[in-house]
């Protein structure tokens, strides 16, 4: 039976090094040339013990604890229903709390028929567990379907938008990462990006969600996930998503009864897999600050990444083979097999600005 371990990287890097103290003591008490058998799969250990053990390091370094503790103006853009909760599902009720006005609004209804109303159904009662009323959350259709690109529907969902921002006047803005994880995500953050003028004063955090990037520097809970998987097959372990550069993540502290409550809203979502929901989501809300220098067409360099690495080794080799040694996410969804490129996406429009190529 597999150990499940979630949100505790100690515990994975702790067993990474156990189990490589064993080996390294088998090969010290082993005759010669029996020690010779042990010693590769020792030294192997000892490196992913010590891969581990930076990436523990490094989240030191990179994530940091805050409190919300002043009432806002909070508006949640989410392109789908379950997005909001994964990503403020514990300060949107907080700020309520504290007499704030929280407002989520959905951009992209699924495409299933049927399922839109099931999931309005079930955002619903979501919020409703939080103590927001049906009027405070917006469904809209402002998204181009999942694997079309529509340039003209994206420009008058970027003048939809800045709508929104005038009229409910917010001074937080949460909205998903630019993290090449999925399309609907990268398209929020994009347009964001172009609309949002340096007159405006409030504040935008970028929420993580699942992304293909992988890097010692900037992905350790994704490296502690990785090198777990050489424990036999014993031991996975979940951690919450990382950032894609060196920006702070940027974790608010929940009481215990919120962050129950937070697991509680997940559950709502039944047609979304609310059991694997409410396991691998039920995290303190975390953010990176958005920096508008920071406007990119993609969402990091292909070039020399894990992804690139592995998509290239599925050129040369059974893609079975290197999907079971190496998984990630191949690319972003709704563009199979690439990652977002938002010069394809939507063309420079000197009417709504222009996106920084890199």
């Amino acid at each position: 039976m597999k150990l499940r371990i979630f949100f505790t990287p100690s515990v994975p890097v702790a067993l990474l090094g156990g189990l490589a103290g064993v080996l390294w003591w088998t090969v010290s008490a082993s005759p010669w040339p029996l020690d010779l058998i042990f010693l590769p799969f020792a030294a192997f250990y000892l490196l992913l013990f010590a891969i581990s053990g930076w990436a523990l390091a490094r989240l030191r370094a990179i994530e940091r604890w805050e409190t919300w503790d002043r009432p806002c103006r909070l508006l949640v853009l989410a392109p789908h229903e379950d997005d909001c909760v994964i990503a403020a599902g514990a300060i949107g009720p907080r700020n309520r709390s504290l007499g704030g006005v929280t407002r989520i609004v959905y951009l992209a209804p699924d495409e299933t028929p049927g399922l839109a109303e099931r999931r309005t159904g079930e955002a619903r009662a979501a919020w409703r567990e939080a103590g927001l009323q049906d009027c405070d959350l917006v469904h809209l259709d402002l998204l181009p379907p999942l694997r079309q690109r529509n340039p003209a529907r994206l420009r008058a969902a970027a003048l939809a938008l800045r709508s929104i921002i005038d009229e409910f006047r917010p001074s937080v803005i949460v909205m998903p990462m630019f993290e090449g994880g999925h399309i609907h995500h990268d398209m929020v953050a994009a347009l964001i990006g172009l609309i949002v003028t340096p007159q405006d004063r409030f504040e935008v955090f970028e929420a993580p969600e699942y992304s293909p990037c992988t890097s010692l520097r900037y992905t350790p809970h994704r490296v502690i996930a990785l090198c777990t998987r050489w424990l036999f097959g014993l031991v996975s372990y979940c951690g919450p998503p990382d950032g894609i550069d060196d920006r702070t993540i940027v974790k608010f502290r929940l009481d215990p009864r919120e962050l129950d409550r937070k697991r509680r809203m997940l559950g709502s979502f039944v047609s979304q897999n609310a059991a694997s929901l409410m396991a691998t989501r039920a995290y303190p809300d975390r953010f990176a600050r958005w920096d508008r220098t920071r406007c990119r067409a993609r969402p990091f360099p292909l070039r020399g990444s894990y992804l690139g690495f592995v998509l290239a080794a599925r050129r040369l080799l059974p893609a079975g083979v290197v999907d079971r040694l190496f998984p990630v996410q191949l690319g972003t969804i709704g563009r199979e097999g690439e990652l977002t490129d938002w010069r394809k996406e939507l063309p420079p429009d000197a009417e709504l600005g222009a996106v920084t190529r890199t």
